[in-house]
C-alpha cells in the first residue's frame, strides 16, 4: 500500500524506493484518497471562494496531488496515437518529452470536461465525487492491467512494467472493487452505475496497441486513467441528479 502511494502521489509516506508487484492493486485507494483529499479542500473553500474557484481548486489539486504522472501520460499518448506516423516512430514519439500539438489541443478538450464534470457535481458531495472518481478511474486501470498485459508480447517494461505484469492479487483488487462502489454509491444510489462507464476505457486499449505495434506503455494506463476519471465525474454528475 504504502509504495502504490509512493509511486501514484506525492503524498510523504516515508518510502521512495521501487514499488513492490502488489503496488498496482492498491492503485484504487490512492485515488480516493487524492481524489478526496482535492474535492474536501475544494468543498471547504467554496463556503468562502463560491462554487467556481472550489471547481478549478479541485481539479488543480487532483493534479498535484498525482505528480502529474497520469496527465503526463494523457499528454504524451495523445501526440503518439494521433501522429500519422509508423507504430515505431509513435513509440518514440512517447518517449520524448515534448509536447506538441495533439497533446495540447486533447488536453484542452480534456480539461474543459472534466472542469465541466466537476461543476455538475453537487456543492456538498464534490469530496465524495472527487474521491469515487479518482478511485474508479485507477481501478479501471487494475482491470485494463488483467486484460492488457504492460509491454510487448507481455514482457515486462522497466519498474512499471514488473508491477503490472504481475498482476494485482484477487483479494485486494476485491476489497477495492468495495471500496469504489461504495463511494460512488455514497454520491447518489445511482452513482453505482458509474464505474461502468469508466470501464469503456478497455475498449480503446486493443486498437491503441495496435497502433503501437503491439505495445501498451505506462503512458497509455496514465491516459486511460484521466480519460476514465473524466467518464465517471460525467457519469456521477449525471446521476447525482437524478431523483
Amino acid at each position: 500500500m504504502r509504495d502504490a502511494f509512493s509511486y501514484f502521489s506525492i503524498l510523504p509516506v516515508g518510502y521512495r524506493g521501487a514499488p513492490r508487484a502488489t503496488a498496482l492493486a492498491w492503485l484504487p485507494l490512492v485515488g480516493a484518497v487524492t481524489g478526496g483529499i482535492a474535492g474536501g479542500v475544494a468543498q471547504v473553500a467554496a463556503l468562502v471562494f463560491g462554487h467556481t474557484l472550489a471547481v478549478a481548486l479541485a481539479f488543480g489539486l487532483s493534479i498535484v496531488l498525482t505528480g502529474a504522472l497520469h496527465v503526463d501520460g494523457f499528454l504524451d499518448a495523445s501526440d503518439a496515437l494521433g501522429a500519422s506516423v509508423s507504430p515505431e516512430r509513435r513509440r518514440e514519439i512517447l518517449k520524448d518529452p515534448r509536447h506538441g500539438t495533439f497533446a495540447v489541443a486533447n488536453f484542452a478538450v480534456a480539461a474543459a470536461l472534466w472542469l465541466a464534470a466537476l461543476a455538475a457535481l453537487p456543492l456538498g458531495r464534490l469530496a465524495l465525487g472527487a474521491a469515487a472518481a479518482a478511485a474508479g478511474a485507477r481501478w479501471c486501470l487494475v482491470w485494463l492491467a488483467y486484460a492488457e498485459p504492460y509491454g510487448e508480447a507481455g514482457t515486462a517494461g522497466g519498474t512499471l512494467g514488473s508491477v503490472v505484469n504481475a498482476r494485482p492479487p484477487w483479494p485486494v483488487t476485491a476489497l477495492m472493487t468495495l471500496l469504489v462502489f461504495g463511494l460512488a454509491f455514497a454520491v447518489a444510489p445511482g452513482g453505482a452505475l458509474a464505474p461502468f462507464a469508466g470501464l469503456l476505457v478497455l475498449a480503446a486499449a486493443p486498437a491503441a496497441r495496435r497502433r503501437l505495434g503491439g505495445v501498451l506503455s505506462g503512458d497509455l494506463y496514465g491516459a486511460g486513467i484521466v480519460v476514465a476519471e473524466i467518464l465517471m465525474l460525467i457519469a456521477l454528475g449525471a446521476l447525482a441528479h437524478i431523483r
